[in-house]
Parts: structure tokens; sequence; C-alpha cells
């Protein structure tokens, strides 16, 4: 027998569909749910053999199956053939043929095939596990239980003696809570945003919580959680969200930046003497000689782990270890923590997904088996800790990049968050994260014209509409979008890419042009930055000389200030954060042409038309779980 779906013929191993020349390929678990529903008397299958059958013993929220069939609907271009019977499961209306009417070997057999593919279904589901380096590990049970649940942002979390204490924001309020028995209370709250952030307790009770108070950046300990400080060191701005961690009850791990210009790295602060020490045991300095930012660090037996950024601003979990230093996984996105335990490292992949690293006394050495102990969840999971022996992470806490406008006529939400976005030939085109790659949509007047999802674990940072053609960038290269399939074009490693319709530039280590006969880029100088987009060319500053010039390196103006530009109804303008807004100012008269109402996360902010577009944050409604492994 054979299966179509909106008139997409299902081919004999259920592997792919066709219809006309489009051909789509099915993952594993988009196969198991297929020949569930074919296999069924009426096309219905209910929630919990759908779960138990795809992911097995694996744990898995509502919300994976919904991301499953949205993600099939997507591909068939047909929501009503997947229809969800509330409360009981899903059905799929599909057509039977008989392999005479098709084009495929006849099967005599209609028994034995359907015997075959039963065991073959069993043997999927007992072997399905995701697998780094294509190593599988057997999978263990988890459990989980839900501790703390907020509309607020989590900013950082820790226990002590079985409470909870949760720094946490909205967008006009600072909290500090207290969980106890479920009941949250706030010790402390600010009428800013982010007042409190980084929080670490040692199991003494002395607790490291980073504060900022007048606009001042304040490292502040306490003998015991939030009470009676006994210490107390001023940090810069730069340090927006530093890490700690204990090493024992009078010494932490702090990542710190003495000099404004320097990366920021581990340092160890002593309480007893009241000094910030360099680290001189381990060697945390960067191999190319680059800036870098170790964002979240933990300590373990001889060594450190660090969610490393680079001055591309790419992430990777690295282990370092006295002059040795091993890249572990390299992040699409930017992931704030790794719970590490006595004998295993947990963290978040690529995909949304919760993976367990068991990990040796030789880390340097020793292979990368990772377990998946949560499969790829629709809402977004992060923070996971190490608190007192016991697994935590957060659930829906991230704060979602949307498009927002300084009118307040305009607001555009796509999937996990948007990255990027440019107006160019009178198209928004709009770059968005997934849990397994990259969602692009554009729009003109307002509506949209063209959706794309393609899977990927580049780092990509940026889009550019030049010519009718997508690009897109950032620390693995240049791209081309055709087809729905990524063609590299250039391994630049991209910090900015700019087109105004007529030209495009890459912005990394220099100026590189794009050449419209050859498709590829050219350095046309060494000494640039702050590239974006005008009518009178694609522009950028010329460092030698501070003046601002075109691709052709014709000045067009002189900045006035070391900020970032834009031009808006055509004014050149600088623009950059006065508070909590960020303001537009001409670089000629010094006036304040715009403001948005909040800042601009990123830096993204666009001009777009007589309005400004920028990136900002959406609602959260957030919760803290604690996981039981089994």
């Amino acid at each position: 027998m054979n299966y179509k779906i909106n008139d997409f013929l299902i081919s004999p191993d259920i592997n792919s569909a066709s219809k006309n020349n489009e051909k789509l390929e099915l993952t594993s678990q988009e196969i198991i749910a297929l020949k569930l529903f074919f296999s069924s008397d009426d096309g219905f299958v209910d929630t919990q053999t759908l779960e138990s059958e795809i992911w097995g013993e694996r744990i898995v929220t509502k919300n994976s199956l919904r991301k499953l069939i949205s993600d099939l609907r997507l591909k068939f271009g047909d929501r009503e053939s997947f229809k969800n019977l509330r409360g009981r499961g899903y059905k799929l209306k599909f057509e039977s043929i008989e392999p005479s009417t098709v084009n495929h070997k006849k099967v005599k057999n209609y028994k034995y095939l359907f015997t075959l593919l039963f065991i073959i279904l069993i043997c999927i589901v007992a072997i399905l596990s995701y697998s780094y380096k294509g190593n599988f590990e057997t999978l263990p049970k988890v459990s989980t239980q839900t501790v703390f649940e907020s509309k607020d942002y989590i900013l950082d979390y820790a226990t002590h003696n079985n409470t909870l204490f949760v720094t946490a924001r909205d967008k006009n309020t600072s909290k500090l809570y207290k969980v106890l028995n479920r009941q949250n209370t706030v010790l402390m709250s600010e009428s800013y945003s982010g007042a409190y952030r980084g929080l670490e307790i040692h199991k003494s009770g002395r607790t490291i919580m980073h504060v900022v108070e007048d606009s001042k950046c304040k490292i502040k300990i306490f003998q015991r959680p939030v009470e009676d400080q006994i210490d107390e060191i001023p940090c810069n701005r730069q340090n927006a969200f530093p890490s700690f961690d204990w090493i024992d009850e009078n010494r932490f791990y702090i990542t710190f930046n003495v000099d404004p210009s320097s990366s920021i790295k581990p340092f160890i602060y002593d309480l007893t003497t009241k000094r910030l020490e360099e680290v001189f045991s381990t060697n945390f300095e960067s191999e190319n000689k680059k800036n870098f930012i170790d964002a979240y660090i933990k300590g373990h037996n001889d060594g450190v782990f660090s969610l490393r950024e680079n001055y591309l601003d790419k992430m990777s979990l690295t282990y370092f270890e006295g002059n040795n230093r091993r890249t572990l996984y390299k992040f699409r996105a930017k992931p704030y923590s790794v719970a590490v335990a006595h004998q295993n490292l947990f963290f978040v992949g690529n995909n949304n997904e919760l993976f367990m690293l068991p990990l040796s006394d030789d880390i340097l050495s020793q292979d990368i088996n990772l377990s998946l102990l949560m499969a790829s969840q629709a809402t977004k999971i992060d923070d996971p800790l190490i608190l007192e022996e016991q697994l935590y992470l957060s659930l829906g806490n991230m704060a979602k990049e949307v498009i927002y406008s300084s009118s307040g006529n305009f607001t555009y939400s796509l999937e996990n968050g948007v990255r990027d976005f440019t107006y160019t030939d009178k198209v928004l085109t709009v770059l968005a994260l997934t849990n397994s790659g990259y969602a692009i949509e554009q729009l003109k007047d307002g509506l949209v014209f063209n959706t794309i999802y393609f899977d990927s674990n580049l780092s990509l940072r940026h889009i550019a509409f030049f010519k009718n053609e997508i690009f897109l960038a950032g620390a693995d290269g240049v791209y081309k979008l055709v087809e729905n399939k990524l063609i590299q074009i250039s391994n630049i490693k991209t910090t900015e890419l700019v087109s105004n319709g007529k030209c495009m530039i890459a912005e990394g280590e220099g100026i590189h042009l794009l050449d419209k006969r050859t498709h590829t880029f050219i350095k046309i100088v060494e000494q640039g930055e702050r590239a974006f987009q005008s009518e009178q060319g694609c522009l950028f500053v010329d460092t030698l000389t501070g003046n601002i010039v075109n691709e052709s390196r014709e000045i067009i103006s002189k900045q006035t200030k070391r900020r970032l530009l834009i031009e808006h109804k055509g004014i050149l303008a600088h623009r950059y954060n006065v508070k909590e807004q960020t303001h537009i100012v001409d670089i000629n008269t010094g006036k304040v042409i715009e403001k948005t109402k909040s800042r601009a996360r990123f830096t993204k902010l666009i001009s777009y038309e007589d309005d400004i577009l920028y990136l900002g944050e959406a609602d959260v409604n957030t919760s803290i779980l604690r996981l039981k492994l089994d």
C-alpha cells in the first residue's frame, strides 16, 4: 500500500515524499509518527501512543508533540490533514493507493509487508536516541518538579538549605525572591530593570550577588544569603553579567576585566586578603590574541569549564586545565550556564534539548559520548545548574527578541526570537531562530510574501537582501540561500553584512565588497568598521581618518563621535544608548532626531520609511524545574 498527503506521494520506505518536482525529506521522528497514522484504523493515534513510540523512555512535554505535528503541517503545506482532537490525540487525513496505480514494485504479500514494517518500527523505537559523533548511550529516566513560577525573566538562581533564591526582572522592575514550600517571598525590589543579577551561594551560606545601584556595578558578598554584608567589589559596566564560582569558603572565581578594553576572564578574589588575583595555574589566554568573554565558568577538579564567547560573538563549551584546553561543543545561540556534577556535565544543545556528558578523570582526552536527557522542546529550556547535588533548569525563561517601532505602530515576532532584520528595496527581511535552525520571512507593504525554514547548526547572525537574493553571515562565513539551501560564497568571519540594494559589503577584519560579476567578496580596505546602509552607498568608517566613506572609498562625511551609525530620513546620525533608551543623533547638529521607547537589544536598529525599527523583548512566562534522574 502507498499513501498520499495533500497530493504528496509518500515513498515506500516512508522516508520522503514528493509532489511534482518538490521532494520532502522526513526525520526519523516524523517517519515513526506517519507509520503510526498509516497503520491505524481511521488515521487516529492517541497522544500517549505517539509520545511513547516516538520518544520511548525520554521525558517530553506536550509541546514536543505539538512541535512535531506543526513541522509536519509545515512540510506538507496542509493544516487540515493533521487534526488535533483535543485531549485525545491527532488524526491524519490521507489517501491509500494500491501499488499498481503508482510506479513502484508491487508487494504481493501485504501481511508480510505490514509485519516487516512493524518489526522495523520496533527496532527504530528501541535504538532511537540522539548521540554526538554517532555514539549511542542508554537513556536514563527523568522526572521533573516545578519549584518556581513567575512572569518575570529569571537572571540567576541558587539554593541553600533547601531554600531557593531567584534574581528576576521585568521591563520596569527588579526582584530578589526567596522560595520556600512553593511560596514566593520578595526580599528586595527596585523600580528599574536589572538591579539584581548574578547569584552564587557557598555551602557555608556565604553569598555573592551582582547588583547595579545608582548606575554603578557592584559585587556584594554576604555572610549568609543576602544578609550581613561582609565585602563589596566595584566592577565596570563591561562586566554586565560576571560569573562566579566558589573555590572554598574564602575564595571564589570571578570573570572580570581590570582594563575595559581587555578580555573578560577568570580571576580569583580572596576574602581574607581582599585582593583580586590573576590565575596562573590555568592558561585562559586566547590562542589568536583576540578578545574574548568567559561568560560562565565552573571549576571541576584541576580545571575549569567555560562558556567562551569569541570576538565573533560565537560561543563554545571549553574545558581548561593547566596549559591545555579542549572544545567540547559549539553553540548556534548563547546558553547561560552549564551544570557540573562530580561525574557528569549537563548542558542545553543547539536544538533545545538537554544533554548529559559523563566525565572521566582525563577530560582532555576522553571520548565525547553525549546522552539525551530531554528531547527537543517547543518551549525554551536553559540555565541548567547543579545546586546541593540536584539538577535544575529553567523552562520558558527566554526574553524573546521581537521587533518594535519607535512610533508604536509596528510589532513583529517570529519563532524563537528575531536575530537580525533589514529593509532594502521596500522589502523587510527578518531572520529568526528555531529549535533546529532558522526561519526567514519577508514583508512588503506590511504583508508576508515569502517564508523559509531550514535546519542548520551554523552560527548565522546577519541577513541582507541584494538583487532579489537572500544572504546570511556570521562566524562561519557568508552564505547565499538557494532553494532553501545554504551555498557558501566566502569564509569571512562576518561581524556585519550591509546592502542598500545596489551594493553589498561584509565587515570582518576589514571591509569586503561583493563583486557583482564573480559573486565573490574582495577586500577593499583593512582599516574599516561600523558598516551601515545608506542611499549614498554601503558606508563604513575609515579608522585611520575617522571619515565616513562609501564602497568606492569616497568621503561622505566625518564622524563626530565613535558611535554606531545610521541613515534616517536622509540624515546621517549616530546611535547610542542613553539610560533605557536608544537615541538617534544628527552627526552635524547634535540634535536628537528620534528615540526608542526601550533600548535596542544587541544594537539592532534600522530605518523603516519614516519610522525606526529596533529589537526589543517580549513578555515571558517562566518556571524553574528540579530534575530527578532515576
